[in-house]
């Protein structure tokens, strides 16, 4: 049997690669939509980390299974060309600056006695960066308990990643850590966050947030296609990474805006921040957003399986032959993510006609209802963090 465990934190969070990006970047979208509706819309992920994962998996499966996969994961179909799409995203992500600190890593357990073929093998270690480790997974504590080291002392910034649960039926495990932690380049004022009331989609009060707040001159557009209104709020000062903020107008739904993604990029969004900059300015908005956290533990089987990836969990159906001669099969995808987002930046291991108006006035975003958020790499417009807050809790 065969698990695989994605397993991401937060810290202390060419041609080629601008093809690749499109395809993590649609990925993405979708992937957030379903695990949404398995979380109940509270949720964060990394579309990164798990696109990451699922891209070394794709290249072990062969028939139907690596059909669904590239198909879901919007992989071309040539194994070749997916190693080198994949390390040139990578490198173009991952090539952090001064003011964000990001890390992926990849790791494959083995249990003692299983063999992967040596392509495999060197696929996984040269071109996906993983550590390859063999463990007596009968010994499940310990097992455990190395392979959680084995992690911390490649400088993952993260604790317990694995259990010893996860080792008692599997035969391989592979585990991808990702963090994220960027500093704002327009740090909100610890002194002017205030509790403050947040309201539901039918503008019904439902708890109370600390609410961050700064006046600040940041890209902001009316998404009239959306109904929506978007902000970038960009960390350090060199335009790489940056959150985008997707705040719905008065009584309308997180859902519905999310379904406009069918006729609005993430691209598109940009473009339309870049033109609005381009033809009024930086012009200085009135900005007030919760200061949160969010943790999700999900198992990402049925999101994957409504994005048509559903023979690799079934031990009859299942196609892994690039990867060994024994008959395996992924019993359990399980994702873990946190962000934490605050005033002097982002840690990632409502009202009134504002909301319509043109940039005549000076704008107001008032984040105290449910919105959408992605905390992205600009220049391949990847989705490294990505989710939705609609549960308000002071923190």
């Amino acid at each position: 049997m065969y698990r695989v465990l994605t397993v991401l934190f937060f810290a202390s969070t060419c041609h080629c690669k601008t093809e690749f990006s499109g395809r993590a970047r649609n990925f993405s979208i979708e992937l957030l939509h379903y695990t949404a509706q398995e979380t109940g819309g509270h949720v964060v992920i990394s579309p990164f980390g798990v696109w990451t994962l699922m891209t070394g998996v794709a290249l072990g499966a062969t028939g139907k299974s690596y059909d669904q996969l590239t198909k879901a994961f919007v992989l071309p179909k040539n194994p070749n060309t997916i190693i080198n799409g994949y390390t040139n995203l990578s490198r173009a992500v991952l090539s952090h600056t001064p003011s964000v600190s990001l890390t992926s890593k990849n790791f494959v357990f083995l249990d003692h006695g299983f063999t992967i073929y040596e392509e495999f093998r060197r696929t996984i270690q040269d071109d996906f960066g993983a550590a390859i480790q063999t463990l007596d997974f009968k010994d499940s504590d310990k097992a455990a308990e190395a392979a959680n080291n084995i992690i911390q002392k490649s400088g993952a910034t993260v604790s317990n990643v694995l259990r010893s649960d996860d080792f008692t039926e599997s035969r391989m495990i592979l585990t991808n850590a990702i963090s994220f932690k960027g500093l704002w380049a327009l740090p909100f004022n610890t002194t002017e966050t205030t509790v403050e009331p947040f309201y539901d989609e039918n503008n019904k009060r439902i708890g109370k947030v600390n609410m961050m707040y700064q006046k600040a001159a940041v890209p902001f557009s009316n998404i009239r296609d959306m109904k929506a209104l978007a902000l970038e709020l960009p960390y350090g000062n060199d335009g790489k990474y940056s959150m985008l903020v997707l705040l719905p107008y008065p009584k309308i739904k997180v859902a519905d805006v999310y379904k406009k993604f069918e006729i609005v990029s993430i691209k598109g969004i940009f473009d339309q921040l870049q033109k609005d900059v381009d033809e009024f300015g930086l012009e200085e908005i009135d900005v007030r957003l919760p200061r949160f956290r969010i943790s999700t533990n999900v198992v990402l089987n049925k999101p994957l399986g409504y994005m048509g990836v559903n023979d690799i969990f079934e031990p009859n159906l299942a196609s892994f032959g690039r990867v060994t001669k024994e008959e395996i099969f992924v019993s359990a995808i399980v994702h873990k993510a946190d962000i934490e987002v605050t005033e002097s930046g982002t840690v990632a291991s409502a009202s009134t006609s504002a909301y319509l108006a043109d940039r005549i006035a000076s704008p107001n975003f008032l984040a105290n209802r449910p919105f959408i958020y992605f905390v992205m790499e600009k220049t391949t417009t990847t989705v490294i963090f990505g989710g939705i807050y609609s549960k308000p809790t002071i923190f």
